[in-house]
Protein backbone atom coordinates (compact mmCIF):
# COMPACT_ATOMS: atom_id res chain seq x y z
CA UNK A 1 0.00 0.00 0.00
CA UNK A 2 1.27 3.32 -1.00
CA UNK A 3 2.36 5.19 1.83
CA UNK A 4 1.64 8.50 0.31
CA UNK A 5 -1.94 8.71 0.13
CA UNK A 6 -2.00 8.20 3.86
CA UNK A 7 -3.52 9.71 6.16
CA UNK A 8 -6.80 11.14 4.74
CA UNK A 9 -8.85 13.47 6.53
CA UNK A 10 -12.64 13.89 6.91
CA UNK A 11 -15.46 15.59 8.61
CA UNK A 12 -17.77 13.31 10.58
CA UNK A 13 -21.37 14.20 10.19
CA UNK A 14 -20.86 15.68 13.67
CA UNK A 15 -18.83 17.79 12.21
CA UNK A 16 -15.80 16.68 13.57
CA UNK A 17 -12.60 16.16 11.73
CA UNK A 18 -11.20 12.76 11.87
CA UNK A 19 -8.06 10.64 10.48
CA UNK A 20 -7.67 7.18 8.64
CA UNK A 21 -4.45 5.94 7.98
CA UNK A 22 -2.93 2.63 8.05
CA UNK A 23 -2.66 0.35 11.70
CA UNK A 24 0.75 0.44 12.94
CA UNK A 25 3.28 -1.33 15.70
CA UNK A 26 2.73 1.11 17.94
CA UNK A 27 -0.91 1.45 17.64
CA UNK A 28 -0.95 -1.65 19.81
CA UNK A 29 -2.08 -0.06 23.26
CA UNK A 30 -4.68 2.35 21.13
CA UNK A 31 -5.97 -0.98 19.82
CA UNK A 32 -6.24 -2.89 23.41
CA UNK A 33 -7.93 0.80 24.14
CA UNK A 34 -10.44 0.68 21.25
CA UNK A 35 -11.19 -3.06 21.66
CA UNK A 36 -11.78 -2.97 25.76
CA UNK A 37 -14.52 0.26 24.90
CA UNK A 38 -16.57 -1.87 22.38
CA UNK A 39 -20.07 -2.88 23.42
CA UNK A 40 -20.62 -6.75 24.01
CA UNK A 41 -22.89 -6.47 21.48
CA UNK A 42 -20.55 -4.58 19.22
CA UNK A 43 -17.61 -7.06 19.53
CA UNK A 44 -20.16 -10.06 18.85
CA UNK A 45 -21.12 -8.09 15.33
CA UNK A 46 -17.91 -8.05 14.81
CA UNK A 47 -16.32 -11.56 15.70
CA UNK A 48 -19.14 -13.52 16.04
CA UNK A 49 -18.86 -15.12 19.13
CA UNK A 50 -19.61 -13.35 22.79
CA UNK A 51 -16.91 -11.64 24.20
CA UNK A 52 -18.38 -9.67 27.39
CA UNK A 53 -15.69 -8.60 28.88
CA UNK A 54 -12.47 -9.75 27.79
CA UNK A 55 -9.41 -9.62 30.00
CA UNK A 56 -5.99 -7.68 28.75
CA UNK A 57 -4.19 -10.60 27.84
CA UNK A 58 -6.92 -11.85 24.91
CA UNK A 59 -7.65 -8.63 23.77
CA UNK A 60 -3.40 -8.69 23.03
CA UNK A 61 -3.72 -11.46 21.23
CA UNK A 62 -6.82 -9.88 19.11
CA UNK A 63 -4.41 -7.01 18.61
CA UNK A 64 -1.86 -9.08 17.01
CA UNK A 65 -3.38 -10.46 15.05
CA UNK A 66 -4.99 -7.43 13.87
CA UNK A 67 -2.10 -5.42 13.29
CA UNK A 68 0.29 -8.09 11.94
CA UNK A 69 -1.35 -8.19 8.91
CA UNK A 70 1.41 -9.27 6.27
CA UNK A 71 1.64 -6.45 3.63
CA UNK A 72 0.85 -9.75 0.60
CA UNK A 73 -2.02 -10.67 2.76
CA UNK A 74 -4.09 -7.18 3.44
CA UNK A 75 -4.29 -4.46 4.85
CA UNK A 76 -5.54 -2.58 8.14
CA UNK A 77 -6.74 0.85 8.79
CA UNK A 78 -7.59 2.89 11.44
CA UNK A 79 -10.02 5.64 12.14
CA UNK A 80 -8.67 8.26 14.48
CA UNK A 81 -10.21 11.27 17.19
CA UNK A 82 -7.31 12.79 17.61
CA UNK A 83 -4.93 10.73 19.07
CA UNK A 84 -7.89 7.70 20.06
CA UNK A 85 -8.89 4.66 17.82
CA UNK A 86 -12.42 5.34 17.40
CA UNK A 87 -12.98 2.35 14.08
CA UNK A 88 -11.00 -0.05 12.49
CA UNK A 89 -10.98 -2.10 8.86
CA UNK A 90 -9.45 -4.35 7.53
CA UNK A 91 -9.00 -7.18 4.76
CA UNK A 92 -7.14 -10.32 4.19
CA UNK A 93 -6.43 -12.92 2.05
CA UNK A 94 -7.23 -16.40 2.22
CA UNK A 95 -3.88 -17.21 0.27
CA UNK A 96 -1.03 -14.83 -1.14
CA UNK A 97 -2.56 -13.52 -4.54
CA UNK A 98 -6.24 -14.29 -3.91
CA UNK A 99 -8.30 -11.78 -5.63
CA UNK A 100 -10.58 -11.87 -2.87
CA UNK A 101 -10.08 -10.91 0.49
CA UNK A 102 -12.27 -11.37 4.15
CA UNK A 103 -12.92 -7.83 5.08
CA UNK A 104 -14.28 -6.32 8.89
CA UNK A 105 -15.17 -2.52 9.82
CA UNK A 106 -16.20 -1.85 13.42
CA UNK A 107 -16.49 1.31 15.10
CA UNK A 108 -16.47 2.27 18.28
CA UNK A 109 -20.57 2.50 19.84
CA UNK A 110 -20.25 5.96 20.86
CA UNK A 111 -19.10 7.24 17.77
CA UNK A 112 -21.08 4.98 15.32
CA UNK A 113 -23.74 7.24 13.36
CA UNK A 114 -21.14 9.59 12.53
CA UNK A 115 -20.04 8.69 8.79
CA UNK A 116 -17.06 7.19 10.38
CA UNK A 117 -17.75 3.43 9.02
CA UNK A 118 -18.40 4.18 5.79
CA UNK A 119 -15.47 6.19 5.22
CA UNK A 120 -13.41 3.41 6.77
CA UNK A 121 -15.25 0.95 4.03
CA UNK A 122 -14.21 3.48 1.47
CA UNK A 123 -10.64 3.99 2.44
CA UNK A 124 -10.21 -0.07 2.77
CA UNK A 125 -11.66 -0.40 -0.96
CA UNK A 126 -9.27 1.80 -2.04
CA UNK A 127 -6.61 0.10 -0.27
CA UNK A 128 -7.71 -3.02 -1.55
CA UNK A 129 -7.60 -2.53 -4.85
CA UNK A 130 -4.27 -0.93 -4.43
CA UNK A 131 -3.12 -4.48 -3.64
CA UNK A 132 -5.35 -6.30 -6.45
CA UNK A 133 -7.84 -7.39 -4.16
CA UNK A 134 -10.65 -7.40 -6.19
CA UNK A 135 -13.75 -9.00 -4.09
CA UNK A 136 -14.51 -8.07 -0.82
CA UNK A 137 -16.16 -10.44 1.43
CA UNK A 138 -17.44 -10.95 5.12
CA UNK A 139 -19.49 -12.88 7.34
CA UNK A 140 -22.37 -11.73 8.99
CA UNK A 141 -25.61 -12.07 11.32
CA UNK A 142 -29.28 -11.39 9.35
CA UNK A 143 -29.94 -8.85 12.13
CA UNK A 144 -27.13 -6.77 11.69
CA UNK A 145 -28.73 -4.17 9.77
CA UNK A 146 -25.75 -1.44 10.41
CA UNK A 147 -23.42 -3.28 7.83
CA UNK A 148 -26.44 -3.45 5.56
CA UNK A 149 -26.74 0.65 6.15
CA UNK A 150 -23.20 0.95 5.47
CA UNK A 151 -22.86 -0.51 2.57
CA UNK A 152 -26.37 1.09 1.17
CA UNK A 153 -24.66 4.42 1.58
CA UNK A 154 -21.59 3.77 0.15
CA UNK A 155 -22.76 2.84 -3.00
CA UNK A 156 -20.59 -0.50 -3.21
CA UNK A 157 -22.12 -3.55 -6.24
CA UNK A 158 -23.35 -5.83 -3.62
CA UNK A 159 -24.31 -9.39 -3.45
CA UNK A 160 -25.82 -11.56 -0.81
CA UNK A 161 -24.86 -15.19 -1.04
CA UNK A 162 -26.35 -18.31 1.77
CA UNK A 163 -23.34 -19.87 2.76
CA UNK A 164 -23.66 -23.07 5.21
CA UNK A 165 -26.26 -20.99 6.85
CA UNK A 166 -24.13 -17.90 7.01
CA UNK A 167 -24.67 -15.11 4.94
CA UNK A 168 -22.11 -14.03 3.29
CA UNK A 169 -21.97 -10.21 1.44
CA UNK A 170 -19.64 -9.67 -1.36
CA UNK A 171 -18.72 -6.14 -2.69
CA UNK A 172 -17.56 -6.32 -6.11
CA UNK A 173 -14.39 -3.89 -5.97
CA UNK A 174 -13.09 -4.42 -9.37
CA UNK A 175 -12.23 -1.44 -12.06
CA UNK A 176 -15.33 -2.18 -13.37
CA UNK A 177 -17.41 -2.01 -10.30
CA UNK A 178 -15.77 1.41 -9.82
CA UNK A 179 -17.12 2.79 -13.00
CA UNK A 180 -20.84 1.36 -12.07
CA UNK A 181 -20.55 3.36 -8.97
CA UNK A 182 -18.88 6.40 -9.95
Amino acid sequence: MSVGHWPKTFRGKDGRLYTIRPMGPDDTERMIDFLARLSPETRYRRFHIPIPDPPREELLRSVGEHIAIPPERGVALVALDNDCIVGSARCVRPTVGDSKAEAAVVVRDDFQGRGIGKQLLLSLVEAARACSIRVLYAYIQPYNTHIFDMLRHAHLPTHIVFDRGAIRVEVDIGERAEEKAG
